[in-house]
This record gives structure tokens, sequence and C-alpha cells, in this order.
């Protein structure tokens, strides 16, 4: 943001009290922050598998786990039902949240692990594969993707294909 969205006046950066450099309208006397984009990150299991995908636009052989924004008025939870309903077409249950992420300094990623007692699913048309993945045998994560740090969390032992 460049220009106040109130008056139209070009905004100045302000040192804030807290150390902070923060745009500000003089004219109008208000702070910008920069506030993230919430987005969600999930780990669905069924029994000793995890559902792993890979998007449409994806270049590399790594493969990721289903995540999303969050829409106006949604809760995170929610948003987290509504990706895995709409990417691979199943119901989860046992949604919890695991810990947060900042991914590109403005995107907030919320990690939840879910379980499904489902067995079909049906990737949707932004995805290139979705399938389970035998928890024991190595997964095909980027070692340095949130991803895998989530798994990681879940799976302390878990290793990956090299």
């Amino acid at each position: 943001m460049q220009y106040c969205c109130y008056c139209g006046k070009e905004l100045i950066l302000k040192l804030l009290y807290d150390g902070s450099n923060e745009k500000y309208c003089q004219q109008c006397d208000h702070v910008f922050f920069d506030s993230p984009s919430p987005a969600i990150i999930v780990a669905v299991t069924n029994g000793s598998r995890i559902l792993l995908t890979r998007s449409i636009e994806w270049t590399h052989s790594y493969w990721g786990l289903i995540a999303g924004h969050v829409k106006s008025g949604e809760t995170a939870e929610r948003a987290t039902k509504r990706e895995i309903l709409e990417e691979v077409g199943i119901l989860i249950h046992n949604v919890t949240i695991l810990r947060t992420f900042i991914h590109r300094k403005n995107l907030l990623m919320i990690a939840f692990e879910a379980c499904t007692s489902e067995h079909k699913i049906t990737p949707s048309q932004e995805l290139a594969a979705a399938t389970w993945f035998n928890l024991n045998e190595p997964l095909p994560l980027r070692p340095t993707s949130i991803a895998s740090q989530v798994v990681r969390q879940l799976y302390p032992n878990m290793r990956l294909i090299s």
C-alpha cells in the first residue's frame, strides 16, 4: 500500500514507540500495519497412511500436504475441512491445531492434523495427483518445506526419500 485508503495521501514510514517502522498517513494520523494473510496446511491420516498431493503448477518432484487460504468470515478449522473436501472429496474429523508458521513474510500458515476413515480420494483440477503414502516408508517431501516440518512434528522418526 502506497497511498492512504481513506484520503489518498501518500504514506510515509513512521518509527513507532515499539521500534518498528510502519506505513503512516500524516493527514489521517493512521498507522497501517502489514497483516499476514491466514492459510491452513493439514496432515490427513488414515491409520498408518498419510495423504500427500502434487499441485499442477509444481515442476519439482516433491509432494506436499493440502493447504489453502482462509476465506473472510471463516474459521481456520472450517477452512481446513472445506479445503480437504474441495481438493480430494473426503470428510475429516479430529481436526487439531499443531502450530503456526510464517511463509514469505506475508502468509500465516496454521498447521493442523486430521483423520479420516475414507479411502477413496478424488483429486480436484488444482492437483496433478493425490494419494495415500505409508508412514513406515520414506516420504517424498521437500526437506525444508512447511509440509515436512508438520509431518516431522507428528512423526519424529519419519524418513524422507533422498
